[in-house]
């Protein structure tokens, strides 16, 4: 797996340093600014994809660590351009927040940042650049890829949320599982994906781990729940009541 650069609280301020002195230098010009906590709702993109190897890794860091450190942007009018921080922004986006801190970079009043086109930053696409070696890593991109899946599947903005699920409320969604898949885990290191409907959780992914936390005597495992903007009626829960799935006892473990 590639070196990927994620930002540090400790490297921050060379890294702000380093962007306002590019501008200052492409512009002619000297910026002024400040921390602000940035509506994301305001906040627009100035590059075209994310990288999914990058993207997966701080998507974990914000999940496992609550990893916030600022974006850096320039403000025009009302709105904000991300200059650094796009997979940061992305996945605060995803998780619903409302605003997120930002180094707000400000030109003189007879001076602004060109043009930029607006569109939204989740409409970012989400390439793979590079092979993910690491297997943690990988099942972490696995999650936004389902989540790309479903938004373009059913043409709406879905959001994330981390639970901690008791396993009795989990519902599966595929009728078998191998039993070497579930002695192939030794510790839970990534949540399971589910859909919420009526009080039940729907694995999207992740039926091995939570065979794994039944086997091992846990009560709950951790998920990221996939959630849409507005109610709706998902296909996989209509397959799952065909099959008769309704509790992990349900599903078959073959060799």
């Amino acid at each position: 797996m590639r070196d990927i650069e994620v930002v540090s609280w400790e490297d921050f301020p060379q890294r702000l340093e380093n962007v306002k002195r590019s501008l200052e230098n492409i512009y002619g010009v000297e910026l002024g600014g400040g921390f602000e906590d940035v509506p994301l709702d305001r906040l627009y993109p100035t590059e075209e994809f994310l990288e999914k190897d990058k993207l997966a890794l701080i998507f974990r860091k914000v999940v496992r660590e609550g990893y916030d450190v600022p974006i850096i942007v320039v403000k025009r009018d009302d709105d904000y351009f991300i200059i650094d921080g796009h997979h940061r922004s992305f996945i605060s986006r995803k998780v619903m927040k409302k605003t997120m801190r930002a180094y707000v970079l400000k030109f003189p009043k007879n001076a602004s940042y060109r043009i930029q086109p607006k569109s939204p930053l989740e409409d970012l696409q989400i390439r793979d650049v590079a092979a993910i070696d690491d297997p943690i890593v990988r099942t972490w991109g696995q999650i936004l890829t389902l989540l790309k899946y479903y938004e373009a599947l059913y043409g709406i903005s879905f959001g994330l949320r981390k639970e901690d699920v008791p396993l009795k409320d989990l519902v599966p969604t595929q009728p078998q599982t191998r039993k070497k898949q579930i002695d192939s885990i030794k510790e839970l290191s990534v949540p399971i994906v589910c859909i919420k409907h009526g009080g039940k959780y729907y694995i999207l992914d992740g039926h091995a781990r939570s065979l794994h936390a039944k086997q091992s005597g846990l009560a709950s495992i951790q998920a990221i729940i996939l959630f849409p903007e507005t109610m709706m009626d998902f296909g996989i829960i209509k397959t799952a009541r065909e099959m008769n799935l309704k509790s992990l006892e349900d599903i078959e473990i073959v060799e």
